[in-house]
């Protein structure tokens, strides 16, 4: 390979470190974590190219992972006994797995990519590693975690109201754990 060559693929390994930082500082779990430590969790992280059909995660395992969907789209399901259940589209943006991340994490879902996409992957092993070096940063994850599930049942408390729905027999309180 010529020198012009060389330098043309660093370049390229550059910007896409730079637009994977850039993904990783958007995402609300990584809000105000240290720059060097979404530094070091980018270098970790690994593009993954995926055809119509394939799984990322698959209900009842545990990968380890957390992916951020770059482009495509993903679809979510549930299968219980022998009916399954078509959850919902994932598009573009979406962080999916964190609590992975955090400890050991069955999956409850099964999540399929729909149509030709991409995803940014992090393993467990190496967030942890990170994590171990930037203690401040793991305080910051776990509080944002907390602070992204409490939004997330928030949303779920103005969907029935704004459904007018019974609560009592509504599985709720998440955020109480």
């Amino acid at each position: 390979m010529n020198s012009s060559t060389e330098r043309s693929a660093d370049q390229e390994k550059q910007s896409a470190f730079k637009q994977n930082l850039e993904y990783l500082r958007e995402i609300p779990l990584f809000q105000g974590v240290d720059y060097e430590c979404l530094k070091l969790l980018t270098m970790l992280s690994k593009q993954i190219d995926l055809i119509e059909g394939d799984k990322v995660m698959v209900q009842g395992e545990d990968d380890g992972c957390a992916y951020l969907l770059l482009n495509g789209n993903l679809k979510s399901s549930y299968r219980l006994y022998d009916r399954l259940y078509q959850l919902r589209d994932h598009p573009p943006g979406q962080f999916l797995g964190g609590l992975a991340l955090l400890g050991p994490a069955i999956r409850l879902f099964t999540v399929y990519a729909s149509e030709p996409s991409s995803l940014l992957r992090l393993k467990r092993d190496g967030f942890q590693k990170v994590m171990d070096q930037y203690p401040g940063s793991m305080v910051k994850v776990a509080a944002n975690h907390a602070a992204v599930l409490r939004a997330w049942e928030q949303d779920l408390l103005n969907q029935i109201e704004d459904e007018e729905q019974e609560t009592e027999n509504r599985s709720l309180g998440v955020s109480l754990l």
